[in-house]
């Protein structure tokens, strides 16, 4: 891939793992000096760094990073951290990854951001972009890091990268043609000193781009003082792109684009994302033909992202691990709800990371038929709708409890509103252990 010069700098990498050895890598491919700090004394990577650089690794020291020209801050540190804060008032620059890759890259830039659905988007519009005929380098948040993609031998490309609001913090040079969020709700207030500073996070993603993508129904998703273009989708009839959920098809203005029930991804949050990815595609200056419709169609999505399990006695089992917040778990109950019309058992619970967990209670109350917890905050689901709910210990009871209390055309959906840390390793681990439960009924 052609690329912009790297500036030469005395760069320190903050926090190894994935993102600090990517960093590493480009630096050492790019012949820049640099040295990593982590808190930790075994930092996942070490051994893969020591061989760029046996001495690169040194110990967490906050008066030595005033020494340095720039931080490179991974994405899992917050950049309020005391010594980090101290060295940005001290002169030294913080950036992160995607800022380095912002100033070297000279490809147009697809970026996606969002509460929600945002690992989906990306990787459709990955799809679509090859559907298209066209090469697409998929990264950022999701798969590789945003700068392994910078030495991909891929001719004419288009980059999606898929960013955190972690990562949109420390990001300020990105131009991308076309951006979007998807949606917003409470997540991550454990690292935010509010929710309005969660949004204005999201809302970076924004600063430069050339079409903003707007979600009709979100107000948060639709900034005020930008003079870039706008796209729109949604549910209601003003949106450039609209899932027309009562016609049952996907529409561009006037022009039936597709029907829903033809789309492999089911739920009408699912195709609220191939709504959102078409208008993408449409900001980036992509023609959509047949073939990419037919892509779209044929997408089946991401692993534990509101995925059919099985079917077991007459009961559909859906694998929604992935809602590691509350919006998750309201669009999944209210995409599956005119289907499975009170019919739902949803099995919740986890560590809800600070969240307010009730703006759970109108779906739960409007659409579930029974609440199964468990986990950390299991109790403060249960709380919302106590004549509705039964509390357990873990998942295994929880899912012999939706067995138990499961008739003909129930739907039992996991989709916990909380992240996975508190019992799991990750969200797949546990999804992986639901769809093992189902699979042994």
């Amino acid at each position: 891939m052609q690329q912009h010069a790297v500036e030469h700098k005395n760069r320190l990498i903050l926090g190894l793992g994935q993102t600090g050895l990517s960093v590493a890598r480009y630096l050492s491919e790019n012949d820049q000096p640099f040295k990593v700090m982590d808190t930790r004394d075994q930092a996942p990577g070490s051994e893969e760094l020591a061989q760029l650089d046996r001495d690169a690794l040194i110990p967490w020291n906050g008066e030595q990073m005033l020494g340095y020209e720039q931080l490179v801050v991974s994405p899992g540190i917050a950049v309020t951290q005391p010594d980090i804060a101290r060295a940005e008032d001290f002169g030294v620059e913080i950036i992160g990854d995607i800022e380095l890759f912002a100033r070297a890259n000279q490809y147009p830039v697809i970026a996606i951001t969002g509460s929600n659905g945002k690992s989906t988007v990306t990787e459709l519009v990955g799809k679509l972009l090859q559907a298209a005929g066209l090469n697409a380098l998929v990264g950022g948040n999701i798969g590789l890091p945003a700068l392994d993609l910078l030495s991909q031998e891929a001719g004419d490309a288009v980059v999606v990268l898929e960013l955190s609001s972690f990562q949109l913090e420390t990001t300020h040079s990105l131009k991308p043609v076309a951006a979007t969020i998807l949606n917003v709700s409470e997540d991550h207030l454990d690292r935010y000193a509010d929710y309005q500073a969660y949004v204005l996070a999201k809302q970076r993603i924004f600063d430069n781009a050339e079409t903003i993508i707007e979600n009709s129904e979100d107000d948060l998703t639709q900034p005020e003082k930008v003079t870039a273009k706008r796209l729109s989708f949604g549910f209601s009839s003003e949106s450039d792109w609209q899932v027309d959920v009562n016609a049952g098809v996907l529409r561009r203005s006037e022009r039936t684009v597709l029907e829903l029930k033809d789309l492999r991804l089911q739920g009408s949050h699912n195709a609220m994302n191939v709504a959102a990815a078409f208008a993408l595609l449409e900001g980036a200056g992509v023609v959509i033909d047949s073939a990419v419709i037919e892509c779209a169609k044929t997408y089946s999505g991401m692993p534990h992202r509101s995925q059919l399990v099985a079917v077991k006695n007459d009961v559909t089992y859906i694998n929604d691990s992935k809602a590691t917040n509350v919006g998750a778990t309201v669009a999944a109950i209210q995409s599956f709800a005119p289907r499975f019309t009170g019919r739902i058992i949803l099995i919740a619970g986890g560590d809800a990371k600070g969240a307010e967990l009730g703006s759970l209670k109108d779906s739960i109350e409007q659409h579930v038929k029974t609440v199964i917890c468990f986990g950390k905050d299991g109790k403060a689901i249960a709380d919302l709708a106590k004549n509705k709910s039964i509390q357990v210990s873990n998942l295994t009871e929880a899912v012999e409890q939706a067995v138990a209390s499961s008739e003909a055309n129930d739907c039992v959906l996991l989709s916990p509103a909380c992240a996975s840390w508190d019992m799991f390793k990750n969200y797949i681990e546990r999804g992986g252990q639901f769809e093992h439960l189902v699979e042994a009924l």
